[in-house]
């Protein structure tokens, strides 16, 4: 590393937020990456390895770990947060102090405030005040951790209301192997981030019921349509639908092994009860909580989204998996669109 290579603050030490620490360390620049826990800041600094949420990646020596979040901070223009969407406001209150003029926030989130059902942009103007905004920029797409980590090709989309904004970080983080692209559908982007995760429950819900890869690409493309449908409402783009948000990571987390939404579905339409499998994981499974907000938002909108209904219906109401997808095979015929 460079001795005047910039200094990076990566907020939050989870799969995420670490595979992005080891790439932005891989890249050249020095990183700063916050723990929540005392103990997990001193074991990841101690054996190079987040062994609880990215284990067999190895952190590079330019990462340094930490559990304060002011000598993270220290010296930085530029800050990534990779919090779950339930903790994006506990982040913002600690961060709130501690920003500074022209300082950079990208987000990585991929879900919406339990019970506020507020996008985590929207959050953090909230706790950090409406004139941040032209300098937050959203991380998205198809990206599971393992591959970023292990710096296997991949693309993804940075959404700001300010070009320059999303230029700026598209510079931190593109590379020969990391294509980045930007957009300026804030919205578009984060609700694509959040509903995907509902469709992926469904997809893996298929799977445990041992239904084939027609019944598969039936979900994705009617669940990417509901997403259309949510996305159109609130001022979105079908350019975001269609692109990296939306069908790319629809894609990536409907079909992939690492994706624990998918997976989640799949012990569901095996039999195994809902709290169970939260409880057999140290993962969030950001689905879950993902269904009830995106289903409320839905229904507050009046947007018709009955994959994520048939969803919502499973995961917290009790009904049987191979019941909820007959019912969406019983709806009425209509035409496509």
């Amino acid at each position: 590393m460079a001795e005047d290579a910039p200094t990076v603050a990566v907020i939050n030490a989870g799969g995420w937020g670490t595979a992005l620490a080891v790439k932005l360390a891989n890249q050249g620049y020095g990183v700063r990456l916050w723990a929540r826990r005392p103990e997990m800041a001193s074991r990841i600094a101690a054996e190079r390895e987040n062994r609880d949420y990215l284990p067999y990646v190895a952190v590079p020596p330019n990462v340094q770990v930490s559990n304060d979040l002011a000598c993270v901070l220290e010296g930085t223009d530029t800050v990534v947060i990779a919090a779950i969407a339930s903790f994006v406001r506990e982040v913002a209150r600690r961060l709130r102090p501690l920003i500074r003029p022209n300082m950079l926030l990208v987000h990585g989130t991929k879900g919406l405030e339990p019970d506020t059902w507020m996008r985590p942009t929207a959050v953090l103007l909230d706790e950090l005040g409406t004139e941040i905004g032209t300098r937050v920029a959203v991380l998205a797409g198809p990206n599971h951790a393992e591959e970023v980590a292990r710096g296997l090709p991949a693309a993804a989309v940075l959404a700001c209301i300010h070009p320059e904004t999303a230029v700026r970080a598209q510079q931190l983080l593109a590379t020969e192997w990391f294509r980045v692209y930007t957009n300026t559908d804030v919205i578009g982007v984060e609700l694509c981030s959040a509903a995907k995760n509902v469709v992926a429950i469904a997809a893996g819900i298929g799977d445990g019921l041992g239904y084939g890869d027609n019944s598969k690409a039936a979900l994705l493309t009617r669940g990417l349509a509901e997403v259309w449908r949510l996305v159109e409402h609130y001022g979105g783009t079908r350019a975001t639908v269609s692109g990296l948000a939306g069908l790319g990571d629809v894609v990536a987390t409907c079909t992939s092994p690492h994706s624990r939404n998918r997976w989640a579905g799949e012990q569901i339409g095996r039999g195994r009860p809902v709290k169970e499998i939260i409880a057999s994981t140290p993962m969030v499974i950001e689905g879950i909580p993902s269904t009830r907000a995106v289903v409320e938002v839905a229904r507050r909108a009046e947007v018709e989204m009955p994959i994520c209904e048939g969803v919502y219906r499973v995961v917290f109401e009790g009904k049987r998996p191979d019941d909820a997808l007959s019912e969406l095979m019983a709806r009425g015929i209509t035409s496509e669109g």
